[in-house]
C-alpha cells in the first residue's frame, strides 16, 4: 500500500502524463467543470512543488477530467519552459563570466609583458642622478720658500725679494722665515687698496726645525699684478710679504 505522505515519484508522474494524453481530449468531457480543483493546485502539481506530498495533489480527479488534464499539461509545459530558460540564463551568465575573466587575465599578461619588455630600455641606462660621482681632483701643490726673508745679522731682509704666485688654484706650503713656532697661524692676500682677497687660517708644523703652513690659494678671480702677503703668527705682529700674481 502507497503512503499518502510519499513524495511524488518522477515514474508514477510520467505514467499519469502518458494515460492523460491518451484520453484528454474526448476520454473525459466535464463541460461543467464539476469537481475540479482550483488552477492554484494544478499549478503546484505541474510544478512538483516539494512542500506539497502526493495527497495533496488531485491526481484521481485530473486522469478523469480531460479539461483540468489539458490544463494540467499547460502548466507543466510552462514549468518545462521556465525551468530551460533558468538553465539558459545561468549558462549566459557562466559563459559570461568565464569570457570576461579569461579577457581580463590575457590583458594583464600582455601588461606584464609589456613591462617586462620595455624594462631593460628604461633602466638600460642608469639616470644621471645615480652615476657615481667623480672624486675631485686636488689642486696641484706649490712650495714657496720664504726663508730668504729671514733677517740675517739683524739686517733686514732684501726689500726686491718678492713671493710669485700663480693665477690659478693652487695647494701652497709656506715654508715659513726662521724664528717662527708651531701654532695657529692666520694668513691674508690684500691688494694696493687694502681689499682682502684671500683670509684664512692654518696650523704651522715643524718638520726638520721648518716650521710651514699649508693652505690652499684660489687666485683665478685675481687680477695680476702687485699684492701683499700677510703673516701673523700665534700672539705676534703681522709679517708682510711683497707679492705677485703672475
Amino acid at each position: 500500500m502507497t503512503d499518502p505522505k510519499h513524495r511524488t515519484s518522477s515514474k508514477f508522474v510520467r505514467d499519469v502524463v502518458a494515460l492523460g494524453r491518451k484520453y484528454s481530449k474526448t476520454g473525459f468531457p466535464n463541460p461543467m467543470r464539476e469537481g475540479c480543483p482550483d488552477r492554484s493546485s494544478l499549478r503546484a502539481m505541474a510544478s512538483r512543488d516539494s512542500r506539497l506530498t502526493l495527497g495533496d495533489f488531485p491526481v484521481s480527479h485530473i486522469v478523469s477530467c480531460s479539461p483540468c488534464f489539458q490544463e494540467y499539461a499547460h502548466f507543466r509545459r510552462m514549468s518545462f519552459l521556465i525551468r530551460g530558460l533558468r538553465v539558459a540564463a545561468y549558462f549566459g551568465v557562466a559563459v559570461v563570466i568565464v569570457v570576461l575573466a579569461r579577457s581580463v587575465w590575457n590583458h594583464s599578461g600582455h601588461l606584464a609583458e609589456r613591462r617586462g619588455s620595455e624594462t631593460p630600455l628604461v633602466h638600460g641606462q642608469p639616470p644621471a642622478t645615480t652615476k657615481q660621482q667623480a672624486a675631485p681632483i686636488p689642486p696641484f701643490p706649490l712650495r714657496v720658500d720664504l726663508a730668504s726673508f729671514s733677517p740675517s745679522r739683524g739686517d733686514a731682509p732684501d726689500s726686491s725679494e718678492k713671493v710669485h704666485l700663480p693665477h690659478e688654484l693652487r695647494r701652497v706650503e709656506f715654508l715659513l722665515p726662521l724664528g717662527m713656532e708651531a701654532g695657529e697661524y692666520e694668513i691674508r692676500l690684500q691688494d694696493s687698496t687694502g681689499t682682502v682677497l684671500i683670509d684664512k687660517r692654518a696650523r704651522g708644523r715643524v718638520k726638520d726645525g721648518i716650521t710651514s703652513v699649508k693652505l690652499d690659494f684660489d687666485l683665478t678671480g685675481a687680477t695680476r699684478g702687485s699684492f701683499t702677503l700677510m703673516i701673523r703668527p700665534p700672539g705676534l705682529d703681522w709679517r708682510r710679504f711683497p707679492t705677485v700674481v703672475e
